[in-house]
């Protein structure tokens, strides 16, 4: 009887111990500082390069081909200024960290937490096809979409799973203080983890883009406030993802809380601790009432935001139509002008006209040379001959402008400088040039 009172005093003494704490303390709201977490899979293992799969502790060494790796990720990696280099507890991870690590100067923190999920009754299976390869992966499937209560056959579940590299994470931002870590993980622990906890997953990633030996995946973000997915094996992902995305991800979070928190609290009463219990109460309690209670509000402003993204889009795509109307009614609005201009009457003076003229009429009697224009040294004007040729030259008949031309051509151009009828003097002077080149001509013969 004393026995069962005591086990009531224990129990009841907790829940009010861990009541106690919960709303004694002040959950102020705060803006936990970010960082940035580079994830490193591991070169090629000798179990990589036999085919199998090996979740052991501490598992197989790195090949020569792992050790190549690790030097050339090491290379690419070392101007990013990590201020840590983690690695889990098998070999080939701690193996893959030392280029780096010494490239940096730092030591090589471990962190078990960040282990290969345990392969349970599949463990030394193919790796590559088969009944291993499926069973393995498919509970890990299961946790991205929020069961995580489903166990891998003969191992753990995903609750357990998320716990532990939560706790490994959280002594990288809260314990060592870094914000900009390198850890050198698996690849089943780094795919599933992150699909599990990013708010942006994109879960196709899985399928379509399996990480390699030494892919790098790299998120950003806090234990508090969540993490955010940057860049999947060189593979941007959007920041901000799609509606259906978002309504999965408010799902996702409303499911895995009450799971997340119940394992949390059998985890805490074996220890007999009541701090830890009544922690473990105390997060459960809130994030279970956090997530329930802000579940249709994040719903509704996703729908809101998504809808209101969709009109900013509509309306940025309308711009350029509207900008083109007016470009079109502007230009009507010039060719009217141009044409209004055309239908005016020429300002132009006649001393322009006439210059103009006069420049293009000289133009083409020095240059047109089917009419057989002649330029003879000495003479002080241009003799032009018919295009007879001899025959104009027997006749004696010279082709010039007459007076009635010269009159017609005044008449027509105004006082047009370049058709200007010659005077009587410069008449006889071309006269008598025409019967001197005729004379000449006829001596010639």
């Amino acid at each position: 009887m004393r026995d069962h009172l005591r086990r009531l005093f224990y129990v009841a003494t907790t829940v009010v111990a861990a009541v106690v704490f919960m709303f004694s303390t002040a959950l102020t709201a705060w803006a936990a500082e970010s960082m940035t977490l580079t994830f490193v899979r591991h070169g090629e293992s000798e179990a990589n390069a036999a085919g199998i799969i090996d979740t052991s502790v501490p598992g197989p060494h790195l090949t020569a081909l792992g050790q190549q790796q690790a030097v050339a990720v090491a290379d690419a990696l070392k101007g990013n200024n990590y201020d840590g280099v983690y690695a889990s507890s098998m070999i080939r991870t701690q193996e893959t960290a030392q280029p780096l690590a010494t490239q940096l100067g730092q030591q090589i923190v471990v962190l078990p937490g960040m282990r290969e999920i345990d392969a349970g009754v599949f463990e030394g299976q193919s790796e590559d096809s088969g009944l291993g390869r499926i069973g393995y992966v498919l509970a890990p499937v299961a946790w991205t979409l929020g069961a995580r209560f489903v166990p891998v056959l003969g191992s753990t579940d995903g609750n357990a799973f998320d716990a532990r590299v939560d706790d490994a994470i959280q002594t990288i931002y809260y314990d060592n203080g870094d914000r900009n870590a390198v850890v050198f993980s698996h690849g089943a622990t780094i795919m599933f983890w992150t699909m599990m906890n990013v708010d942006n997953p994109e879960l196709g990633l899985i399928l379509s883009h399996q990480l390699d030996n030494t892919s790098v995946v790299v998120i950003a973000g806090n234990p508090e406030d969540g993490w955010t997915l940057k860049t999947w094996d060189g593979v941007e992902v959007a920041a901000e993802p799609s509606l259906p995305t978002k309504l999965f991800v408010d799902v996702r979070d409303v499911v895995t809380a009450p799971q997340t928190a119940a394992y949390r609290i059998g985890q805490a009463f074996p220890t007999g601790d009541i701090t830890k219990i009544a922690k473990a109460i105390r997060d459960g309690a809130v994030d279970v009432t956090t997530k329930v209670v802000g579940f249709v509000p994040e719903v509704v402003n996703d729908v809101v935001d998504s809808l209101r993204d969709s009109a900013a889009v509509q309306s940025d795509e309308q711009v350029p139509t509207t900008q083109t109307v007016l470009n079109a009614a502007t230009d009507r609005r010039s060719l009217r002008s141009l044409k209004a201009s055309a239908a005016e009457p020429a300002t132009d003076t006649p001393k322009a006209t006439a210059l103009t003229k006069k420049k293009t009429e000289k133009s083409n009697g020095a240059t047109d040379l089917t009419r057989g224009n002649k330029f003879h040294p000495g003479d002080t004007s241009v003799t032009v001959h018919d295009s007879t040729g001899s025959d104009a030259s027997a006749d004696g008949t010279e082709k010039v402008p007459t007076t009635t031309e010269q009159a017609g051509e005044t008449a027509s151009g105004a006082s047009d400088l370049g058709s200007t009828a010659k005077s009587p003097d410069a008449t006889e002077k071309s006269d008598s040039d025409g019967d001197a080149s005729n004379d000449a001509d006829r001596k010639a013969a």
